[in-house]
């Protein structure tokens, strides 16, 4: 599919009524030739993994393109947009005041609480919707039906909330939605609803009786609501009767399990199945063996161990860990928010062919990651790495922040692809860049810089941008005064590492 890349970033409607629209194309963006470094001034450099990089006034302005000739550019801190992938493309303006996106054929743009999605910007009929939540919803279905809702005067939305249509007049007053076959009726919500269908069975006259009956499967009640509930199961193997008598007791007898509860919902006790579970008293002593172990001494301590996955806390909400394990795969992540986060994959490599047959697989850590909020963070992914500070969004990777805010507060940064690494100050008053083992640049803006190539036995050094300066390429060797005059046989013109 041919590359994409939104780069609208707002169609704003001032009051409703003023549009405002920046667009164009990441992918249309031509990068100026050859390299150049003038600190944080002007730029143009490649980075380690292959990727250009135009910059201006520091981080403020930047035109580039990765390794794949993905296209990015922002004006930071106000807009900003990049392809994302060759078929999604993203843009931000005064994030997160306003995002758009492409993805595929799909067009999606919000401002605040307005939501713009064209699911097919080729086709003139395709389905949309626009929703100025909670107040406006207006759009055009699958189908081809056209609605429109003010809230909460009346109107029909269609695919919201997991319906297919919802329809209301003066809400709560009444309000109706079907879900394929299934119609339910409310009238002063939530106080009367009604559905009869050939799967559900509903009626609630809240909260003085209702029921919900889903055939084959439950018939629930209630009366005086929240006081008397009571349920009978008709699954095979799990069918039983359940009640509560709130706040008092309650019990549930099944097939395959049976619990108790003393006020609820703060003790409780279950079994069945090769599963037991206890509250005593809720939330603050969890606990369960079988399939699912878990103790929970909240909110100090607790941990869950359930198949593959195994988690818990400490100091909630402050502390949490998770370890997934699967077949040749896992992932370990801890956090101590918002100071602390940390996530790591390793994965089994398979034993080289001709190792013998019983060589045990070794396990690689394919990616890496962690910040210290708000001094710096780090992340790995194959050979490409990178380290930086400060650090002032306290959650991992959020794309707009990357590409519009990130590169602000970025005053160190640390980048590595293979055996090629940068180093970067004050975003470019300091710079150190090598190349492999063979070559090399560092300058110190505006004051001196100096490079090296031992591929192609070359050394340069200069003053002030070139008020002195020393080249040597190989047997030819050359000196510059005042940046114009050049005495000895000239170095040929050759890219900066």
């Amino acid at each position: 599919m041919r590359r994409k890349t939104l780069l609208c970033f707002a169609r704003l409607l001032a009051l409703g009524l003023l549009p405002l629209c920046l667009a164009g194309r990441a992918a249309a963006l031509r990068l100026p030739p050859g390299e150049f470094d003038w600190g944080p001034l002007a730029s143009r450099l490649s980075d380690p993994a292959g990727g250009t990089h135009v910059k201006v006034l520091g981080p403020l302005f930047e035109v580039g393109a990765d390794q794949r000739q993905l296209r990015f550019w922002a004006v930071r801190p106000f807009c900003s947009a990049a392809a994302e992938s060759e078929d999604k493309g993203a843009g931000e303006f005064l994030w997160p005041v306003s995002f758009a996106w492409d993805f595929r054929e799909n067009h999606s743009i919000r401002i605040l609480t307005s939501f713009l999605t064209d699911f097919d910007r080729n086709d003139p009929g395709s389905r949309w919707h626009w929703w100025l939540f909670p107040f406006w919803f207006q759009g055009r279905d699958a189908q081809g039906r056209s609605y429109a809702a003010l809230f909460p005067f009346g109107g029909t939305i269609h695919d919201f909330l997991g319906q297919d249509e919802v329809d209301f007049v003066l809400f709560p007053i009444y309000g109706h939605s079907r879900f394929k076959d299934e119609d339910s009726y409310q009238v002063l919500w939530p106080v009367f609803c009604r559905e009869n269908s050939d799967r559900n069975d509903r009626f609630r006259v809240w909260p003085l009786y209702g029921w919900n009956i889903r055939r084959g499967e439950f018939d629930k009640r209630f009366c005086l609501w929240p006081i008397f509930n009571w349920v009978r199961y008709d699954h095979p193997g799990a069918s039983g009767y359940g009640y509560l008598v709130f706040p008092l007791w309650g019990h549930i007898k099944r097939e395959n399990q049976e619990a108790w509860m003393i006020l609820p919902p703060f003790f409780k006790y279950g079994a069945g199945g090769g599963q037991s579970m206890g509250y005593m008293p809720w939330p603050f002593i969890q606990w369960s063996s079988g399939q699912v172990d878990k103790f929970y001494l909240w909110p100090l301590w607790g941990y869950k161990n359930e198949q593959f996955i195994h988690s818990g806390f400490y100091l909630w909400p402050l502390g949490w860990w998770k370890n997934i394990d699967r077949a040749n795969e896992s992932v370990h992540r801890y956090t101590f928010a918002p100071l602390w986060f940390s996530e790591s994959a390793w994965r089994a490599a398979r034993p080289p062919p001709a190792a013998p047959p019983d060589t045990p697989a070794v396990t690689n850590c394919v990616s890496r990651y962690w910040h210290l909020w708000p001094l710096c963070s780090y992340e790995r992914l194959g050979d490409q790495a990178r380290f930086r500070s400060l650090f002032l969004w306290p959650l991992r990777r959020t794309a707009p922040v990357e590409r519009e805010y990130a590169p602000v507060w970025t005053i160190y940064q640390h980048t590595r692809a293979g055996g090629n690494a940068d180093d970067e100050v004050l975003w470019g008053l300091l710079r150190h860049q090598r190349r492999g083992a063979t070559a090399g640049r560092t300058a110190l803006f505006p004051l001196v810089e100096w490079s090296y190539d031992r591929e192609t036995q070359s050394r340069d050094w200069a003053l002030l941008k070139g008020f002195v300066g020393y080249e040597r390429a190989g047997p030819r060797k050359a000196v510059r005064v005042l940046w114009f005059l050049r005495f000895g046989r000239a170095a040929p013109e050759r890219e900066q590492p």
